[in-house]
């Protein structure tokens, strides 16, 4: 009888062992992790696609950078020339953020033979590896959004849509 209790409470212990490890892991590497989220900006009488990153936790995160899958658009903090030049040769935005505190990058095409690449409907992923800054050394779960080349025009002003500059999708 002494035995089975001991075996129980060994496996017992394991289980809570296991569980509890686990749960140390996942709370290191997936709490507080940001939030992405496609969007419509307004710049003047444009609206612009963007992506928004917000950083739910309260530490400061560190976005190392940004890609897009396949190579249809590139992301730019603003329209600027300097900026749009610095997307399209291939720069990826690195940027910090504070607890609570969010940031738009724009969606600008990718062009070739005088072509944007969006033209033909295909799906398109952006991805973003990112930090917290009390601990820059340890990798965090990547941040995604995954969207189509067709809702990004959908919401935009060449499609003529009056999106507020909060909606998003």
């Amino acid at each position: 009888m002494i035995e089975e209790i001991k075996l129980i409470g060994s496996i017992v212990g394991l289980i809570t062992g296991v569980f509890v490890g686990v749960f140390m892991v996942y709370d290191r590497w997936a709490k507080s992790r940001p939030v992405a989220s496609f969007t419509v900006i307004k710049q003047g009488t444009r609206e612009l696609a963007a992506i928004r990153i917000t950083n739910i936790g309260d530490y400061d995160i560190a976005v190392q950078n940004g890609t897009v899958r396949p190579s249809v658009y590139f992301l730019t903090e603003d329209m600027e020339t300097r900026s749009l030049l610095e997307g399209a040769a291939g720069q990826k935005p690195y940027f910090m953020l504070k607890p609570r505190e969010e940031k738009q990058l724009i969606i600008a095409p990718h062009y070739s033979d005088g072509k944007a690449r969006d033209l033909t409907q295909q799906n398109v992923r952006f991805r973003f590896s990112w930090r917290r800054c009390n601990a820059t050394w340890l990798p965090q779960i990547p941040v995604f959004v995954w969207t189509s080349t067709s809702t990004i025009r959908k919401y935009t002003s060449e499609r003529g849509h009056t999106q507020s500059a909060t909606n998003t999708c």
